[in-house]
């Protein structure tokens, strides 16, 4: 009996250190893995995400970073447009540029333990809307708006997503390991800053006072035309806005002072710059026909 009894305990035994190595047992697989990728670039245009895995780059194999960073060195930097040729685990990607990719990349964990908010700590906070209860189009904004933050701040390990109570009440979750709490609220519950400059000039900021509607649906907001460009299918989208009166007024006054662009002269000298948290993330050509112009419609597009 007492030999049984040992037996049973040495395979309860070899069964957890089974079920442990399956758990913790080394990756094969290959590659680097991309940690983040910069907004309004050519990698970011052409489909690079955070946590696609590179496996090749232009037909070179690529089994680490050290072998990333060799291939991109031979390549860049060049005078002019260079194709460059992406291989993901899943998709391939096709970048026209003169630079390196503007994305950050390490080499792929060598086991399955994660290294997330459960093991390598963080915080988690829990948000909600202050005296009234958020439809579920509310929050996906909310969400949509605070996950393009936290990107434009460059942070890595974190997760946004929709939560409900049993009572039918939605919140939103966000974790980000390796923060604290205090970390988690420095960064969400500051108020975004929006701000429209034509040159040194404001033309409007974030916030109802000066855009009183966006356009989101019907013929006035979409993607509206396609074409296929060297493969594939670029389209082109446009929504509109609405401006206060004392914005349309502002707008008015700056433009009168601009010249058309020389080298396209449908357009004004300057263009419209758009900053989120003082930090440039797109310019807008603006229309000619703007020029001294007291509108409070105004229609962007882009492709």
């Amino acid at each position: 009996m007492k030999f049984i009894k040992m037996s049973w305990r040495i395979w309860l035994l070899v069964l957890v250190l089974l079920a442990s190595a399956l758990i913790i047992s080394p990756t094969f697989q290959t590659g680097v893995v991309i940690k983040s990728v910069e907004k309004n670039s050519t990698a970011f245009e052409q489909g690079l995400r955070q946590s696609m895995v590179i496996q090749s780059v232009n037909g070179n194999t690529i089994k680490n970073s050290e072998d990333y960073s060799k291939i991109i060195n031979s390549i860049f930097p060049v005078t002019n447009k260079t194709s460059l040729k992406i291989n993901t685990k899943d998709s391939e990607f096709i970048l026209f540029t003169n630079n390196p990719p503007e994305i950050t990349i390490s080499d792929i964990p060598k086991s399955k333990i994660k290294t997330g908010l459960d093991l390598s700590g963080g915080a988690r906070a829990l948000v909600k809307a202050e005296n009234k209860s958020l439809t579920t189009e509310e929050l996906n904004d909310l969400i949509s708006v605070t996950s393009n933050r936290l990107n434009e701040f460059g942070i890595a390990d974190v997760t946004v997503k929709q939560v409900a109570d049993l009572s039918g009440n939605n919140f939103m979750l966000i974790e980000i390991a390796g923060a604290t709490p205090t970390d988690i609220e420095d960064l969400v519950s500051k108020q975004g800053k929006f701000e429209a400059r034509i040159g040194n000039d404001t033309v409007f900021i974030g916030g109802e006072k000066d855009i009183t509607y966006v356009a989101r649906t019907g013929e006035q907001s979409g993607i509206y035309t396609c074409d296929t460009y060297s493969g594939e299918e670029v389209c082109s989208f446009r929504f509109a806005i609405t401006l206060s009166e004392q914005a349309a007024k502002l707008q008015a006054s700056i433009t009168n002072n601009l010249t058309t662009d020389p080298t396209n002269p449908e357009y004004l000298s300057k263009k419209l710059d758009l900053y989120l948290d003082d930090n440039l993330v797109d310019s807008l050509s603006i229309s000619k026909d703007l020029k001294g112009r007291e509108t409070t419609q105004i229609s962007i597009q882009g492709s």
